[in-house]
Formats: C-alpha cells, sequence, structure tokens
C-alpha cells in the first residue's frame, strides 16, 4: 500500500474517531442540559404551590395534596406526581392507589441530603418507551420563606429539614424534538468540519510526499547509475534536511565511484603484480603484470589458491600467511613463486591484511638478484684493486724513499766535504737539489699518510676529547712557544665515541696551521665545543691570517696551498685534507668560517650518539 494511502487512513480514522466523539459527547451533553432546564420549570412550577403542598403535607392531607397535584400537573404536563413525608409514606398521589404506600427512591435521598432539587433522566422498568420522563424530587421547605424586610433585619435563617417532597415526573417528549434538531445540526456541523480536515489533510499529505516523492525518483536514478544526482529541496523540514543529506551522499557517491574506476585503472596499470586474497589465500582479484609473472588466469575469483604457489626461500622457514594469520604486515620478504610453466620464480612479498582479505604486492626479483652478484662482484673487484693499489702505493713510496734518501745524504756531503772548493752556482744547484729531495720526501710521506687513513682502521672508543687535544697541543710544544703563542682549550670539550688515533691527528693539525698562518705578535688560538643538535660542533678559532671567501672549500683538498712554499714555514698541503676525511669517516663534515686578515675559525661535527654498527 502506498505511503499517502497509508497517511489517509490513518487521518480518515483520526476523524472518523473524533465525529464519533462529537456526536456522542455532544447529544449527551444537550441531553443533560435539557433535562436540567426540565427539572427547573418543574421547580419553579413547584415554588407557587409551596404553600399548599407544606399544608397538605403537615395535615397529612390527601384530598388538598391531590389538588395540588392536579395543579402542578396542569402547569407542567406531569406524568405523575406524589407529595411525599420526609420517612417516604406517600401523603397524596395522581395514581390514588398509591396513597399511604411508602416508597424507597433514590432521588428522595438524594434531594433529603443536600437539600436541592434531585433529577433523574434514566428510565423506569414501569414506563412505556413513548411514555419517559424527568424524574424529580423537589424538597418542600418547612417554613415560609422569609420577606425582604425580614431577611434584611434577621439575616437568611437556617436551613432546617423539609417538610417533604413533590415526586414528579415530568414529561420529556417536547425536549426529544428539540434535541433531535440540536444533534442534527452538531453532526451537520461536525460532518462539515470533518471534510474540511480531510481535504485540509489530503493537501498536506500531499504538499509533505512531494519531497518523498523527489527522493524516490532520486534514488532510482542512483540505482540505473546517475550517480550525479541532485534532489530538489522543496521544504525546511526534516524530510528538507534528509533530501539536502541525500544530494551530499550522491555527490561523495559520483566522487567514490569516479576514484574507484581511477583506482582499478590505477590497479591495473601497475608494474608489479597485485593480488588480492581471502584469509584462506583463495585469489579474489588480480592485475595484469600478476596474470603475466604468474602464468595464471585470475579472472574467476576463488580459481587458484596463492598459499599453495608460495614458497619460502629457505627450507623449513615459515609461510607468509602464517604471518598474516596473526594480523602482522609482510615488508620485502624473498620467496619462490611457483609459476604455472614449472618455473619457481624469485619473488620479494609485501603484504597487509585489510579486514577479511589479504592485499599482496609482488616484485619479480630476478634482474635484482642478477643486480646484486654483479655488484658483489664489483666489490670485491674493486676491494682488490685498492688492496693492490694500496700495496703499490706503499711500495713505490718505499722504493722512492730510498733512492731519494741518497740523493738527499750524498748532496748534503758534497755540500759539507766539497762545499768549498765548489763555485757558488754548483753549490746553489747543489742546495737547490738537497731541498728539492727534502720536499719530496715530505710529499711522500703525506700521501702515505693519506691513503693510511683509509687502509688503517683503529677500534672506536669512547675518549675524552679535552685530552686528545692536549696530547696533540704537546706535540706542538716547540711550535707554539717559539712563536708566543696562547693556546686555550675550553674545560668543557665532551666525551666522544671516535678513533683516537685519527681524531688526535684533527686536534694537531688544526691546532699546528692556527699557530703556522699567524702573522701577529702573540697568536691566540681556542678550541671550544657545543652541542648542536645531534651533533657535538667543534672550534678551533685563531686571529691569523685568514682565508678568502672563494677558497674556503680549496684549501680542503689534498696538496692545495694558498701562498708560496717558502711562506708560513712551508707545508704540502695535505694537512686539511687528512681533517676532511677522518671527519667525513666519523660521520660529520668540516668547514670554516673566516674573513681574511681577521683570524679564522674551522669547525667540525660529529655525531653526539653513537650509531648501530658501533661507531658514532
Amino acid at each position: 500500500m502506498k505511503l499517502h494511502l497509508k497517511i489517509m487512513l490513518f487521518v480518515l480514522g483520526l476523524i472518523g474517531a473524533a465525529l464519533w466523539a462529537n456526536i456522542h459527547f455532544s447529544r449527551a451533553a444537550v441531553a443533560e442540559a435539557m433535562t436540567a432546564q426540565i427539572a427547573d420549570s418543574g421547580e419553579i412550577a413547584a415554588a407557587g404551590l409551596v404553600a399548599d403542598l407544606r399544608r397538605a403535607l403537615k395535615d397529612d392531607d390527601e384530598p388538598a395534596g391531590i389538588k395540588t397535584l392536579h395543579a402542578f400537573a396542569r402547569r407542567t404536563g406531569a406524568v405523575y406526581a406524589a407529595v411525599v413525608l420526609p420517612d417516604g409514606r406517600v401523603v397524596a398521589h395522581t395514581n390514588v392507589a398509591l396513597a399511604g404506600s411508602y416508597l424507597s427512591d433514590p432521588l428522595l435521598e438524594k434531594a433529603s441530603r443536600t437539600g436541592v432539587i434531585a433529577f433523574s433522566r434514566s428510565p423506569r422498568p414501569e414506563e412505556a418507551a413513548e411514555a419517559q420522563a424527568v424524574h424529580a424530587a423537589i424538597p418542600v421547605p418547612d417554613e415560609p420563606r422569609p420577606s425582604g424586610e425580614t431577611l434584611v433585619l434577621e439575616g437568611m435563617p437556617e436551613k432546617g429539614e423539609p417538610a417533604g417532597f413533590l415526586l414528579a415526573g415530568l414529561p420529556l417528549a417536547p425536549a426529544k424534538k428539540a434535541e433531535a434538531d440540536i444533534s442534527f445540526n452538531l453532526l451537520v456541523l461536525a460532518v462539515v468540519i470533518s471534510a474540511a480536515a480531510l481535504i485540509i489533510s489530503a493537501l498536506f499529505v500531499k504538499m509533505m510526499l512531494r519531497q518523498v516523492a523527489l527522493l524516490g525518483d532520486g534514488i532510482l536514478k542512483v540505482r540505473e547509475g546517475d550517480y550525479d544526482v541532485s534532489v530538489p529541496v522543496v521544504t525546511k523540514d526534516e524530510l528538507g534536511d534528509v533530501a539536502a543529506s541525500f544530494n551530499k551522499l550522491s555527490r561523495g557517491l559520483a566522487e567514490t565511484t569516479v576514484s574507484k574506476q581511477y583506482l582499478d585503472s590505477l590497479i591495473e596499470s601497475m608494474p608489479d603484480p597485485l593480488i588480492i586474497t581471502d584469509e584462506k589465500g583463495m585469489v579474489l582479484r588480480a592485475n595484469r603484470a600478476a596474470a603475466l609473472f604468474s602464468g595464471y588466469d585470475f579472472s574467476q575469483p576463488g580459481a587458484v589458491d596463492l598459499r599453495a604457489i608460495l614458497e619460502p626461500e629457505a627450507a623449513g622457514a615459515p609461510h607468509p600467511y602464517d604471518a598474516l594469520a596473526k594480523g602482522a604486515h609482510i615488508r620485502e620478504l624473498d620467496l619462490l613463486l611457483a609459476a604455472r610453466d614449472g618455473r619457481r620464480r624469485p619473488a620479494m612479498l609485501s603484504a597487509a591484511t585489510a579486514g577479511r582479505q589479504v592485499v599482496v604486492v609482488l616484485k619479480d626479483t630476478a634482474q635484482h638478484k642478477e643486480s646484486e652478484a654483479r655488484l658483489a662482484q664489483y666489490l670485491k673487484d674493486v676491494e682488490r684493486a685498492n688492496s693492490e693499489l694500496d700495496a703499490f702505493a706503499h711500495t713505490v713510496s718505499h722504493d722512492l724513499k730510498e733512492p731519494l734518501r741518497g740523493i738527499e745524504m750524498f748532496s748534503g756531503m758534497l755540500l759539507s766535504d766539497y762545499g768549498k772548493n765548489l763555485d757558488p752556482q754548483a753549490s746553489d744547484y747543489l742546495s737547490r737539489v738537497v731541498k728539492a729531495a727534502a720536499r719530496m720526501r715530505r710529499l711522500i710521506d703525506d700521501l702515505l699518510g693519506y691513503a693510511r687513513i683509509s687502509r688503517v682502521r683503529n677500534p672506536y672508543e669512547k675518549a675524552s676529547s679535552l685530552a686528545l687535544a692536549e696530547e696533540a697541543a704537546a706535540g706542538l710544544t716547540a711550535a707554539i712557544e717559539e712563536s708566543k703563542a696562547s693556546l686555550i682549550l675550553d674545560p668543557g670539550l665532551p666525551e666522544i665515541f671516535c678513533d683516537p688515533v685519527k681524531m688526535r691527528q684533527v686536534f694537531h693539525n688544526l691546532i699546528s696551521n692556527a699557530v703556522k698562518y699567524n702573522d701577529k705578535e702573540r697568536p691566540e688560538v681556542r678550541v671550544s665545543a657545543e652541542l648542536f643538535g645531534q651533533y657535538w660542533k667543534f672550534s678551533v678559532t685563531d686571529n691569523g691570517i685568514g682565508v678568502p671567501p672563494q677558497y674556503a672549500r680549496e684549501i680542503f683538498k689534498m696538496f692545495k696551498r694558498l701562498h708560496a712554499r717558502h711562506e708560513y714555514g712551508g707545508g704540502t698541503g695535505a694537512g686539511l685534507a687528512i681533517v676532511n676525511k677522518v671527519i667525513e669517516e666519523h660521520g660529520g663534515r668540516v668547514w670554516v668560517e673566516s674573513k681574511e686578515g681577521t683570524g679564522s675559525s674551522f669547525r667540525f661535527i660529529v655525531p653526539a650518539a653513537r650509531k648501530k654498527d658501533g661507531r658514532q
């Protein structure tokens, strides 16, 4: 049944119930009003006969009472009338046969109790249907009503017991027609009001269900695939709110549908195999790359058991789905996939559970493993070549140092033994040979020292950088005293995890350069450190000649010098290159902040925490 029919039937039921209640209670109200009006008219008629009634009651005079009752009947048209004493004995009755009898009537008891007229419309068994009457019991006062003058002077007297009662049956027939006319008019009015209510309800239902009808049309369009549908909002009530929510939902559904289509195309275009299975490993969906990689047909959901075609790479290793069953994620697990053609294809699996499904991504690692094998071979070749180069450099350096030592020694002997016999030009040539041999020897020593940085692997340990700087300064005591330099080591220099031999060399080279490249009468050098994030930042600051900004990185290259060989004590330019190599080996970096002529601050950072491999 349609909703509007249900609503109309419900409204009709309510209107029918209201109509019945209106007629029923209206008729009851009219009947009660008419009954009260008839009773009041009887009481008014009895008021004019009170004296006669009181006399008949006091004298127990039946003839006088009958005369009075006939007078009352003429005035009211009473069906019956009786004069009754308070104890219920009938003094006179229009039915003379009842005179002298005793009556037990509820109306008499009520009138005696309340002292006012009591009436009832309830039919009595002895009455014929057409002779129904309003039964009334009218109290007859024992004393006459005081005059106005008496009321003013003495006030209202207290009510006493009535002398008796006038019991009468007042005719109802005239009131019946009036009641029928009034009830008919009320019925017509109720029907008109009900019809108007029904019409208004129908219009309201139509207006209310218009929004529902529009929502129904929108839902049908969504079912037909038109997701981008908008329903007009024609009301500003709860149904209007539902329509607005439907519009938001349809827009979201349209966007989701587009995203789903895009996601489907994206999955299909993925170069790596992607497979979605249920908890037991049955393939629910797979992309084209998965079909090409495995050779299986995944078009029918549940046709292929992925669990059966995956094999752990190591014998006895647990199956990957055993881990997934516990809700774990798998990342880059090497295994083998049994392809349809019988081959065991190496693959790397990453998987995760999504509700009651498992998303699996495979990566073909055959080419990767070949590349790894080639890379491992290349690394072995490089290590062998480096070893050979180290051995070659070491051998060549020692072989070069022998003839250089001979050249330097014999040139010195010639100068010392025969220098006086040589002419000045020959003596100058020999001096140049001695200096060149000495420089060549220093170059070879520095080259061996630089090469030794990579070749020698001293154990890392926790060491005090203050102690290392003090040991480096002790080795430079002569140079510091000769130049009258002042060296300040910050007492807060921290403990670091390092190669203490190489780190001591760093402090030695930086302090030595700070003293050497200084044109002040009293060179000043300061070594300090501060925590810089996850690093310790060390600073070796001086008041020397400074470094031009354009050479801030050049000075850390091997054998790079900014001055002539005879200036600032000579040197090969390998010191800062060694510093740079050591700091990089410790996972840090080194740089210089300087202004030419005002001094330099060489800074380097090393990690403050130990790495997982045991180093910083």
